[in-house]
């Protein structure tokens, strides 16, 4: 059970372009407006074994609601690419913002497994466990881990939303 972990901050969906499912999302719902930007995360695990994780990915708001947008970028075996391979695109993940050690601890105790764990070059640690039944995946992050800096990003891309006019719905983010 996730009793405890607070609100569900996020929903993810795995796509094929994300700049033009970011697009999308834009007009036909209104949300955004979109960060598109790259992770490439070298050192994870994906069950159990090294792994590398590398996607774009695309943040907005729908309301108070985060969406995220994730396009794995090569077939290295991963939560992303195993999902794309199982069937294609659609809800990947809801994620939570807790104590990874807990959160992975308590679902593991109620039978998911922790498929993809992981730090990102800020410091901020994050964890893919299956959900139960034909759930989606849970990650679990805490954003105040490391820097702070994933903290601070989500804030940010929550701060565009407040007020905005639909205008420049799809940002790209440099390196």
């Amino acid at each position: 059970m996730v009793s405890g972990f607070g609100p569900i901050r996020q929903l993810a969906f795995v796509v094929g372009d994300v700049v033009a499912a970011a697009t999308q999302w834009a007009e036909l719902y209104g949300a955004g407006p979109f960060t598109v930007y790259e992770v490439d995360i070298a050192d994870t695990e994906y069950r159990g074994t090294p792994a590398r994780m590398w996607a774009r990915m695309a943040l907005g708001q729908l309301g108070d609601q985060q969406i995220e947008l994730i396009e794995p970028l090569d077939d290295s075996p991963s939560v992303y690419r195993e999902f794309l391979d199982a069937g294609g695109t659609g809800v990947h993940h809801v994620c939570f913002w807790h104590d990874i050690d807990d959160a992975v601890d308590r679902l593991g105790a109620d039978g998911s497994e922790l498929v993809q764990r992981g730090v990102t070059s800020t410091g901020a640690g994050f964890a893919y466990v299956s959900g139960a039944g034909r759930l989606p995946y849970v990650e679990i992050v805490d954003p105040t881990a490391g820097d702070g800096a994933m903290a601070t990003f989500f804030a940010a891309v929550a701060a565009a939303a407040d007020g905005w006019d639909g205008s420049d719905p799809v940002r790209i983010r440099s390196r």
